[in-house]
């Protein structure tokens, strides 16, 4: 065994250790893998979904997207107790019904059972017949498993140097493409870990595919080409057999590696070039794919009336289609941009309008130019990364002098760069775009928003599941982030929610960036489970005076393991409220339901609890959203916090406990507020990183205008 090797296989064992378990009789269900990982659209495909707990009495499978069905197929009971972080899960057999029509690609869902709602997992829809890895041993040239192409085939790198080979007969002059789904397909599921260092990460897979001619010699190899997942295009040069050879780089496995292959000899296209078209216009754009029939470009058309946004569109060749390549549908001009490597030969840019360009060789930058008014605010957004191209961007902002004023780096989540700029004066300003690794070739393309910014908003929400049974509640966490000069109060909103349950009305005032959003099932409720939006409504009067609406959908995160305890975020698509059977707490309440304080003062909420007859475990009350002693978020505004001195845990069977609030003084002193709607939460762990989150009925908090009543304005 080769020292890398050894080394993969202590990390796989040094992460499949116990985690620490409570005495909940609820279990979140946490979705640990799906097999076969893909489905071939136009068919029903059974597959086994595997839960760290039960999913018996599912009776919903929710896609982030319309028209997939699945069904839950087992009619017997299966017992599935909580088994411990790193461990597969128990696997429970649904049927997937995925229409002709299907757009392919990655699909998010989640499951709702009687008993609670479900993290999140993915299938692919592919458009190949899907192919299982087969039970015997292929983990080597002479036990190669045969396939035929085109195929979709899925398998699992399901321990450490675990090596999976497939063979397949090829004729000379056949141009193949293989293309791996493995982080794609496993990157928001919950039980992944994600991120730390050290030789005990269990990372998410690190695909490598390598392609070997008859004799087993490398003929081609690749690594890292959307992400961490791989991709290869190969001319054959004989007719003959052909070895395609998949594991992680790193030589670990786990049953939670997942993977499908498509292997192919059909058009293939990766982008086009511009990827964005102006509403109601047609273009020309150059396709960026390989086995493409000798066509070099293609025409983008958009009608007048045609949803803004990216879509997905399959590109026509004389080979038959490609698959879908993403193509924006804009309001603004579009431009293509060449030779403006340098600040002296910058594109001049009239505001609103798009920019597309390619930086094709490595250490190009990309140089524009626009008018500012001073005090006016701008916008820089590049998109690229997110479209599965490998530019990981930079702006920078220059003066008329050339001085770097500004620059902005990564977006939310993504490696694409965003710059929100307010004009320091009037006058000329440069903006410039460069691969951050300096990097350069034919996928670097990227497409440059730049408009003048109006007053902005962001809701980023801290969950992204709930379950309550009826007469119990349960809390949110929302983080705002003001831009573009808004100062104004924004209302929350929840849409989609199950008959019976409602969101306590709040509003998150001017000068407050976080606040709680509280749901409540009436105790005639039924078992429901719907997906839902969070929204934020606010307004604003634009540079003529006009009242202008903003409408603004949450961005929402899932949580993920990270090496040593802690916690990463994902942004996920669905956002899952269910009305469950009854929980471990029955019943949560909070005294009083108002409150004043002062700075400088305390104030004590007394909660009670009743919990099911099958609890007993602990129960920590809190006002924050904690992951061991980090605040993940804080419902509270600044300058309140919850003292220590608070009775905070429950245990056995106490069912009583003290929140105790207490106001800063001096410059650390909360702002006035008046009646803003906040609760007690309680917290049930499951495991390591596991909780049942349970709320108590809102208290509405004000905080005096101590400076009005003394008269000191």
């Amino acid at each position: 065994m080769t020292l890398g090797r050894f080394s993969a296989a202590i990390a796989t064992l040094c992460v499949l250790v116990p985690s620490l378990q409570a005495e909940s009789t609820i279990g979140f269900r946490q979705l640990c893998s799906t097999t076969p990982v893909a489905v071939q659209r136009g068919k029903k495909t059974t597959i086994n979904v595997r839960s760290n707990y039960t999913l018996d009495g599912s009776y919903r499978v929710f896609f982030d997207r319309p028209g997939i069905t699945m069904k839950f197929l087992e009619t017997k009971p299966i017992p599935a107790p909580h088994q411990g972080r790193g461990t597969p899960g128990t696997p429970f057999r649904f049927e997937a019904d995925v229409p002709a029509n299907q757009p392919l690609g990655i699909y998010e869902f989640r499951v709702a059972t009687k008993t609670a709602v479900s993290s999140v997992s993915h299938l692919l829809v592919t458009s190949y017949p899907v192919v299982n890895e087969s039970k015997d041993d292929n983990g080597s040239i002479e036990t190669a498993q045969e396939v035929s192409f085109p195929v979709a085939i899925c398998g699992m790198c399901g321990n450490a140097e675990d090596v999976d080979f497939y063979q397949f007969t090829g004729k000379a002059g056949q141009n193949i493409t293989i293309n791996i789904y493995a982080q794609r397909v496993t990157k928001a599921v919950h039980s992944m870990q994600s991120g730390g260092s050290g030789a005990s990460v269990m990372y998410l897979m690190d695909s490598i595919l390598t392609l070997r001619g008859s004799n087993g010699q490398v003929i081609a190899e690749n690594d890292n080409f959307v992400g961490g997942d791989s991709f290869l295009s190969y001319k054959l040069p004989e007719d003959g057999r052909y070895f395609l050879e998949v594991r992680d780089t790193r030589f670990i496995g786990n049953p939670k590696y997942v993977y499908c292959v498509e292997i192919s000899d059909q058009p293939f296209a990766h982008a086009v070039f511009p990827m964005a078209i102006q509403r109601g216009q047609t273009t020309q754009a150059t396709v960026v794919g390989h086995n493409l029939g000798g066509i070099e470009t293609t025409t983008l058309k958009s009608v007048a009336d045609e949803p803004l946004g990216w879509k997905r569109l399959p590109v026509k060749t004389p080979r038959g289609h490609t698959n879908p390549v993403q193509v924006l549908v804009s309001a603004h001009p579009q431009v293509v941009a060449t030779g403006n490597h340098s600040m002296d030969r910058a594109i001049p840019l009239t505001l609103p309008v798009g920019a597309n360009a390619r930086l094709s060789k490595p250490d190009q930058v990309h140089y524009y130019s626009f008018e500012a008014k001073k005090g006016q605010y701008y916008l820089f957004e590049v998109e690229s990364d997110r479209r599965d191209l490998p530019l990981d961007s930079v702006i920078d902002m220059f003066d008329s002098s050339g001085k770097k004023v500004a620059d902005g780096d990564d977006g939310y989540y993504t490696k694409d760069a965003k710059l929100q700029f307010k004009a320091p004066s009037d006058g000329k300003f440069f903006v410039s775009v460069r691969d951050l690794h300096n990097r350069g070739g034919e996928r670097f393309i990227y497409n440059l928003r730049a408009e003048p910014a109006t007053p902005e908003f962001e809701l980023h929400g801290k969950y992204y599941y709930a379950q309550l049974a009826p007469g119990t509640r349960m809390i949110w966490f929302v983080n705002l982030s003001r831009q573009n000069g808004f100062t104004g109060p924004v209302e929350l909103k929840v849409e989609g929610l199950p008959e019976g349950v409602t969101a306590t009305p709040v509003t998150i005032p001017s000068g407050l960036t976080r606040s709680a959003v509280i749901l409540s099932a009436s105790a005639n409720a039924k078992i429901d489970a719907r997906l839902v939006r969070l929204y934020g409504k606010a307004t604003y009067a634009d540079a003529d005076g006009k009242t202008r609406d903003l409408i603004r959908y949450a961005h929402v995160t899932c949580e993920l393991q990270v090496s040593g305890g802690s916690q990463a975020r994902r942004p996920i698509n669905t956002q899952l409220v269910g009305v469950t059977n009854p929980l471990d707490i029955v019943e949560f309440e909070a005294t009083p339901s108002q409150i004043t304080l002062r700075p400088g003062e305390k104030v004590e909420i007394k909660v009670r609890v009743k919990r099911s007859k099958e609890f007993t475990g602990p129960i920590q009350l809190g006002m924050p959203f904690l992951y061991g002693n980090s605040i993940i978020a804080d419902q509270l505004p600044p300058g309140v916090t919850m003292s220590s001195d608070s009775k905070a845990r429950l245990a056995g069977n106490v069912v009583e406990g003290t929140i105790i609030l207490e106001a800063a003084t001096g410059d650390r002193a909360p702002k006035p507020l008046k009646q803003f709607p906040i609760a007690v939460m309680g917290r049930i762990s499951m495991s390591f990183s596991i909780s049942t989150n349970y709320a108590s009925n809102p208290i509405h908090l004000t905080i005096p205008d101590v400076a009005a009543e003394t008269g000191d304005r």
